[in-house]
């Protein structure tokens, strides 16, 4: 980070301080019913959309979308709100795991081993200028996030604004918060880092001359038939209709990383693999469950190798005690070390979102969970929901 911007910004956080304490006390607002969960747990079948209905209410989420889809039933549904089916919001972090699929494809594709330095591929941005960029950086290390890289997350920018290149938010973002991406943490160890999957998607956009939005539609949006899913920013209803935009809602909470009060509306992220995806509970849960039944030898527009890769444990979080990071998802370990659930949780601006699944065993089947609010307060909901409805 540049002097004028380091002052500039020590300034800022001075002034500040005042509004984080407002954004603090706003915290002491509506809060999840501490039993909800286990009511959600007990349940019958058809109570659960009552009761979910309820909390959000009471939470004041505005919007939220749930998908339950177990083996090869039909997938249940629940729209509260304004959600409704076909109306997209952002995924957030959940990105990830799509897009890091989208990468290993197209690095299958071109020959390009996960451990080979991708340094000299990348023509937009000079990486080795980059402070500490005079490492090998590799796709292993950046789509698990071992890299060292900086930026574990982005703001966004608001819908109207111009649509930065990838480079740009990389080497030279505009607003004063914001420095050069660098990798000052330790190569091989667990580092959370937004940007990380940002420089992949630059290494996928340079070698194939492509967005990242036309990349992930041809290479897997596609083939799998997401058609409720996008990783483009200009998300214009009347070029995507029927589909409809379902926009967040959320105050001015510096505590939650959202600078400015959003109604109806939302942030737009140039950093697609991060944070970039628009979808629906229903579609993310295709891509899910597709994610699954190929890691255990169902090809489709995923590999088998690839969706193995994916749920390999690569690092130990920093999350909680014995969590893993392998390729864009968390991995929770059973008492046989086995994985027991696949997840992943995000957070743009307004947005919260969270999937939760298990893979099949001999005892259960596969099991996928997908929760979309558009409140800052559907956090915990979300959380409640996921992990009451995985072991229904």
């Amino acid at each position: 980070m540049s002097k004028w911007k380091i002052v500039i910004a020590g300034l800022l956080a001075i002034v500040l301080l005042p509004a984080a304490g407002l954004g603090i006390a706003s915290l002491f607002g509506p809060s999840l019913d501490p039993a909800f969960e286990q009511k959600l747990t007990d349940a019958e079948r058809e109570g659960i959309p009552e009761l979910i209905a309820a909390e959000a209410k009471n939470l004041g989420v505005t919007a939220l979308s749930v998908t339950v889809l177990e083996a090869d039933r039909e997938p249940q549904n629940h729209y509260f709100g304004r959600a409704k089916q076909g109306g997209l919001m952002q995924v957030a972090s959940l990105s990830k795991a799509v897009a890091a699929t989208v990468i290993l494809i197209l690095a299958e594709q071109r020959g390009v081993s996960l451990d080979q330095d991708i340094r000299g591929q990348i023509t937009s941005v000079d990486i080795a200028s980059l402070e500490g960029g005079n490492r090998p950086v590799t796709l292993r290390q950046l789509l698990s996030h071992t890299t060292g890289a900086s930026q574990s997350g982005y703001p966004g920018y608001p819908r109207n604004s111009a649509l930065l290149s990838t480079a740009d938010v990389i080497d030279a973002p505009p607003r004063i918060f914001e420095s050069q991406l660098t990798f000052d943490g330790i190569p091989g160890e667990f580092r959370y880092s937004g940007g990380g999957y940002t420089i992949a998607q630059l290494w996928a956009e340079d070698t194939t001359g492509q967005n990242f939005e036309t990349l992930a539609d041809e290479l897997l949006l596609g083939p799998l038939g997401m058609t409720q899913s996008t990783f483009a920013q200009r998300t214009i209803e009347a070029d995507i209709a029927p589909l409809t935009v379902v926009g967040a809602d959320s105050g001015f909470a510096p505590t939650q990383g959202i600078f400015s009060a959003i109604e109806n509306s939302w942030h737009i992220y140039p950093e697609k693999a991060a944070a970039g995806l628009w979808s629906t509970s229903e579609d993310y849960a295709r891509f899910v469950a597709a994610l699954l039944d190929a890691a255990a030898g169902e090809e489709s527009a995923i590999p088998t190798e690839i969706a193995k890769a994916m749920l390999t444990p690569e690092a130990e979080t920093d999350f909680m005690p014995g969590t893993h990071y392998g390729f864009g998802v968390m991995l929770s370990p059973d008492g046989n070390g086995d994985i027991a659930n696949v997840w992943h949780t995000g957070a743009n601006a307004g947005y919260r979102t969270l999937f939760m699944t298990r893979p099949a065993s001999p005892k259960k089947p596969r099991r996928v969970v997908v929760s979309l609010g558009n409140t800052a307060n559907a956090a915990d909901l979300n959380r409640a929901i996921g992990t009451a409805l995985l072991e229904r």
